[in-house]
């Protein structure tokens, strides 16, 4: 009995909070990691706040990694818990940003996401628009490289497919508030899914610490939290 509550638990988790791209608390956007850079990030997979299987109790910590790579792509391999939810396995991931942001048109990309055995691999594709667009290509002539978290006041909008599942609706924002804050707030619709409210604490160029608070779409209540250590390294 005790193992049918994990898996139903990490079932709930992986659907409101899995392993992703670069992106928002839980949607992608289409940002890339920089060619010649690489991104190391370590968050709890588990986010419930209830209960003894709680995160408290049980982190369940995922293991992230994302590389950028020549003509607009990204890829990525996490290892995270699985099916049961104590055994680690591998799963991978791919962005291709098919076009880039300009003064009046959006970047989109597509992603591929949770690619591996025993996870249910997602489909998605987004859309991000800069509303401080002008203000940001100003950032580009700064003699110091910013915080690849750094990217103004934007909105997000997009698309998500489960294998077997069907479409679920994606947006979310993100407003750069200082040089060392970031608001990011997102939705995906689905009872199984939740809205997100939380914000990203900017270390110096390579690092920053994320918070991120969950709303379960079919709860009236806290259901989730989550906490996200990143570092990028350059060459």
């Amino acid at each position: 009995m005790k193992a049918i509550r994990l898996a139903l638990l990490f079932s709930l988790v992986s659907s409101v909070a899995s392993a992703a791209p670069t992106g928002l608390n839980v949607i992608p956007t289409t940002d890339l990691v920089p060619y010649h850079q690489f991104l190391l990030a370590l968050q709890n997979g588990n986010t419930e706040v209830r209960g003894d299987q709680s995160v408290w109790h049980r982190p369940q910590l995922v293991f992230q990694s994302e590389v950028g790579l020549p003509e607009n792509v990204e890829a990525g391999l996490d290892v995270a818990p699985s099916s049961p939810s104590d055994r680690y396995r591998p799963q991978f991931n791919l962005k291709w940003r098919a076009l880039a942001e300009g003064d009046y048109n959006p970047a989109v990309a597509g992603v591929v996401s949770q690619l591996g055995p025993n996870f249910t691999t997602n489909y998605s594709l987004i859309a991000t628009k800069t509303l401080n667009w002008e203000a940001l290509e100003h950032q580009k002539f700064r003699a110091h490289r910013r915080n690849i978290k750094l990217r103004g006041i934007r909105v997000h909008a997009g698309v998500v497919r489960s294998f077997g599942d069907r479409w679920h609706a994606l947006v979310g924002t993100d407003w750069e508030i200082s040089d060392s804050f970031v608001f990011y707030g997102d939705w995906t619709s689905g009872s199984a899914n939740a809205v997100t409210l939380g914000g990203v604490y900017v270390v110096g160029q390579d690092d920053s610490i994320q918070l991120a608070l969950f709303r379960g779409n079919d709860q009236n209540r806290l259901s989730g939290i989550q906490l996200t250590l990143t570092h990028t390294f350059s060459w």
